[in-house]
C-alpha cells in the first residue's frame, strides 16, 4: 500500500509527511522535501533532502543516522547561520516525517538502538533517556547528578545490550540494557598533560571495546586508548588518532589515515590510508597517494558500516574556495575501500567547507548499517543540505 502524502507548512515549507515504510522502492520516494539525480561523474543514484533558506545536514561521521531496520533517518535542522537546531526524522528513503525535538529539550548526540527500530538514546545535562520516535516519549534512564554527561553521548556495544556514557569527572559508565543493570566503571588513564577532547569516545562497534583519545603539545603526543568497558587495557596506537576521523570494523579492525606531509626541508610523504588489527599487528597500507596529488585536500575521514566486514568509506573535502583547473581526485569524493587496496570513487559532493557554520559542509559520509546507503553533506546549492548515495551492489 502506498503512503498517503499530506503537505505540512512547516518553517514557510510544505514539506510532505510520508509514513515510514520498510522495504519502500526507491521510485516511491518523490516527496516534496526530496530531489533525486544522478551524479554526473561517477553515476551513482543521491537523493537531495531539500532546506530552501535553511541548513540541514547529517549527526557526524561515526554516527549511524539511520535506525535498527533503516525504515528511519535522522538529520539536523537549522536556520541559515546553523543555529537553532532541530532533530528531524525521516523516513528511510528522506521523506520528512516530523521534528522529534529541539536541542535545548535533548541532545543531538544520540544513538539509535540495535534492535528495537523505533528507540534511540539521549540525554540532557546529567540525566540520560530512552526515547519513542513513535509517540516522542522520553523516559528516564538515569540521572548522574550532580556530574554532568560528557559530550561525546551514548553508544552502544556491537550486541547493542551495553550503553555507554561518560561523566564530567572523567569517569566510563557503561549498563545493561533494558533494566540499566550491572554497571561497570573507570577512568581512562593519559599519559603526562595528554587530554581527551570527549568528542569521539566511545564503544566501538566490536565487542565490548571502548576507544577514547587524547592530545598533548608539551610534549608533543596523540595516541588511541582502546580499552574494555571493565577498564583493562588492551592496546595503545601511538601517533593515531588525534584528531579522530578514524572508525572500527565489526570484526576489530581499525581504518585510519596519514595525511600527506612534507615542506620546509622535508622529504615529501604520501597521504596513506591504513588498516591494521586492534591490537597494532598486520598494519597494512591500502591506498597511498603522492604529496603533490592532494595540495586541493584539506581532509577526510573514514566510517565503516556496523555491519559490513570488507569494506568502509572515505569522504574526501577541499580546502575553502579551492578550485581545480581539470578535476582529478582526491578532491570532494565519497569512495569506498576494501582490504585488498581497491578504491571506487561513487560520487562528487561538490561541497565547499569552511569555518563556523560552514563546518557542517563537510560531508561527514555516514553509512548505514548494512552499506546500502549513505549520509553526506553539502553546501553545493549554496546551503547545507543532506544527501543519500544509494551505494552500488558492489561498491
Amino acid at each position: 500500500m502506498r503512503p498517503v502524502l499530506i503537505l505540512l507548512p512547516v518553517l514557510g515549507v510544505s514539506i510532505c509527511l510520508c509514513c515510514a515504510s520498510v522495504g519502500r522502492t526507491q521510485s516511491d520516494t518523490r516527496c516534496s522535501n526530496t530531489r533525486e539525480f544522478v551524479d554526473p561523474v561517477y553515476g551513482s543514484k543521491i537523493t537531495e533532502l531539500l532546506s530552501p533558506g535553511r541548513n540541514g545536514h547529517n549527526l557526524y561521521y561515526h554516527r549511524d543516522p539511520w535506525n535498527a531496520d533503516n525504515s528511519y533517518l535522522l538529520g539536523i535542522d537549522s536556520d541559515s547561520e546553523s543555529r537553532n537546531w532541530s532533530v528531524m526524522l525521516y523516513d528511510g528513503r528522506g521523506c520528512f516525517i516530523k521534528r522529534l525535538f529541539t536541542i535545548d529539550q535533548y541532545d543531538w548526540r544520540l544513538v539509535w538502538d540495535r534492535r528495537d527500530p523505533n528507540t534511540l538514546y539521549t540525554w540532557r545535562g546529567s540525566a540520560l533517556y530512552r526515547f519513542d520516535v513513535t509517540s516522542n516519549r522520553a523516559q528516564l534512564l538515569k540521572s548522574f547528578a550532580p556530574l554532568q554527561l560528557k559530550p561525546n553521548g551514548p553508544s552502544l556495544n556491537q550486541t547493542g545490550d551495553r550503553i555507554l556514557v561518560a561523566t564530567s569527572d572523567n569517569v566510563f559508565h557503561s549498563y545493561r540494557l533494558p533494566d540499566m543493570t550491572e554497571e561497570r566503571s573507570f577512568a581512562a588513564r593519559f599519559p603526562g598533560a595528554c587530554r581527551s577532547a570527549w568528542k569521539d569516545d566511545r564503544y566501538i562497534g566490536f565487542r565490548d571495546y571502548i576507544a577514547t583519545h587524547c592530545n598533548s603539545t608539551n610534549p608533543p603526543f596523540q595516541g588511541l586508548f582502546i580499552y574494555d568497558d571493565s577498564g583493562g587495557s588492551f592496546h595503545v596506537f601511538d601517533g593515531v588518532g588525534g584528531g579522530g576521523h578514524y572508525d572500527f570494523s565489526p570484526e576489530g579492525k581499525l581504518a585510519y589515515f596519514r595525511m600527506a606531509g612534507g615542506g620546509r626541508g622535508q622529504p615529501p610523504t604520501p597521504l596513506e590510508i591504513h588498516v591494521v588489527n586492534l591490537d597494532g599487528t598486520n598494519d597494512r597500507v591500502l591506498y597511498s597517494i603522492p604529496q603533490e596529488r592532494t595540495r586541493y585536500l584539506q581532509n577526510l575521514h573514514l566510517s565503516w558500516p556496523d555491519r559490513v566486514t570488507n569494506w568502509f568509506v572515505a569522504g574526501f573535502f577541499p580546502f575553502p574556495n579551492a578550485r581545480q583547473e581539470q578535476y582529478a581526485p582526491p578532491f570532494d569524493e565519497i569512495a569506498a575501500i576494501d582490504l585488498s587496496g581497491n578504491l571506487k570513487n561513487l560520487a562528487r559532493t561538490q561541497t565547499n567547507p569552511g569555518r563556523g557554520a560552514a563546518f557542517w559542509a563537510q560531508p561527514l559520509a555516514s553509512p548505514s548499517a548494512d552499506g546500502t546507503r549513505i549520509s553526506f553533506n553539502s553546501n553545493r546549492t549554496g546551503n547545507i543540505e543532506q544527501y543519500i548515495l544509494w551505494t552500488p551492489s558492489n561498491p
